[in-house]
């Protein structure tokens, strides 16, 4: 067998490189399949405009627009396991070539496990359950096979962790599909809830490495604030947090969320994010990470009954998770095609569409705006502007992102 090259390790655990863009010597050919973030990237983007748009049919009385599967259930699940999970995928196969230099997949294996992927939400949509369910646990499996790979041959270890987060989300995607074929008595939103919430720990695990990194080199000046106590403290206090709010009792599991969410703001408040407004590459993941803490004080609210259990879902899936993945899949294809990292117009109306969306949807589980004259607005006004942000990626992107790097570069 081969050895695999040696390279240092990473200091941290979710190293991003800032490409140095050299765009005199531009490519030819079919660069699709090159790397894990070409592909997913833009079908995830893709997939999400389209699937906002059908649920919102759905929601407002259009019949025979998604399956004969409560259409709650399909659009929770795909824009967690369809969507979210796409963008994972890429990210992590293209950020594990990055910390192995192994190529985790690349040509025809990248290209199956793109269709495993795509094959489970044409079959969701067209009702085909038990077609949905094996390409779906088939695309996870996959997954974590070629991401175990390369990890194992590098002797990466410390990495695994992530590798676990992937395995968990794929175990409950499991667990949705045998509670429909199978007619669990329990609701399907609930796996699809906990893999939210297991998105919500790889946010703060990645954000609270990348963030200030990308802070630090893109706002001249700054020095972020960064101590040893936030940063052990913070993914800590939020797995507490989390077990306390799905556990504990109201007033316990409200007092929980409440210290988690004062250190996610603590640890936020360091990274200046005053500094970063003229900065749009940098404020849109500052941004995303804002709503985090604001997830924790919906979730504790929630506890107490003051608010239904809508916010803090919509809080983290459509204000952190969008505006964080909107960022990252921008910065990272950027950087990953050979172009420098700037954003154009173009860039920055997608972060603020996506913020719009964000804000939007949370006042829609606000009490307060839940009215048949306000609430039917505010979900158009979400759903059409997330539409509109992810299109404006696909037809920004899809040029570079079918095309090799413009610098000559393999990926």
């Amino acid at each position: 067998m081969t050895q695999p090259k040696k390279t240092s390790r990473p200091s941290n655990l979710l190293p991003i490189r800032e490409s140095q863009a050299h765009l005199e010597r531009p490519m030819t050919g079919f660069g699709l399949w090159r790397l894990g973030f070409r592909p997913f990237y833009l079908g995830g983007a893709f997939f999400s405009a389209i699937a906002i748009l059908l649920w919102l049919r759905a929601l407002f009385g259009h019949t025979g627009t998604v399956n004969d599967i409560n259409p709650l259930y399909w659009h929770a699940h795909e824009m967690v396991f369809g969507f979210a999970l796409a963008v994972i995928a890429g990210f992590l196969l293209t950020a594990s070539n990055n910390w192995t230099a192994i190529l985790p997949a690349a040509g025809l294996p990248l290209a199956v496990l793109f269709v495993l992927w795509a094959a489970a939400r044409f079959a969701m949509v067209t009702d085909h359950l038990i077609l949905a369910a094996t390409c779906d646990i088939s695309f996870s499996a996959m997954l974590v096979a070629l991401l175990f790979r390369v990890l194992f041959l590098a002797r990466l270890w410390k990495n695994f962790t992530l590798l676990g987060l992937v395995m968990l989300m794929g175990a409950l995607n499991g667990w949705f599909y045998l509670i429909l074929l199978e007619e669990v008595p329990i609701s399907p939103l609930y796996p699809i809830e906990l893999a939210l919430l297991v998105i919500m720990q790889l946010l703060i695990i990645m954000g609270g490495r990348v963030i200030p990194m990308f802070t630090q080199n893109g706002v001249m000046g700054i020095n972020v604030w960064k101590p040893q106590l936030i940063v052990t403290l913070t993914p800590l206090v939020t797995v507490v947090g989390i077990a306390g709010w799905l556990l504990a009792p109201p007033r316990l599991a409200f007092l929980l969320c409440s210290v988690a969410a004062s250190v996610n703001f603590i640890r936020w408040l360091g990274w200046k994010p005053w500094r970063c407004l003229k900065q749009p590459m940098v404020w849109v993941l500052q941004l995303g990470y804002l709503w985090i803490p604001m997830t924790f004080l919906c979730m504790g609210l929630q506890s107490m009954g003051f608010v239904s259990r809508s916010l803090p879902m919509h809080a983290l899936a459509v204000g952190a998770m969008g505006l964080i993945i909107s960022g990252m899949i921008t910065r990272t294809a950027m950087g990953h095609t050979g172009r420098p990292i700037s954003a154009s117009p173009i860039e920055t109306t997608l972060f603020s569409l996506i913020a719009i969306s964000g804000i939007s949807r949370a006042c829609a589980a606000i009490p307060l705006f839940q009215t048949p004259d306000i609430t039917p607005v505010l979900l158009m006004l979400s759903a059409t502007t997330w539409a509109l942000g992810f299109a404006l990626y696909v037809y920004r992107y899809t040029p570079w992102l079918f095309r090799p790097r413009l610098d000559g570069k393999p990926g």
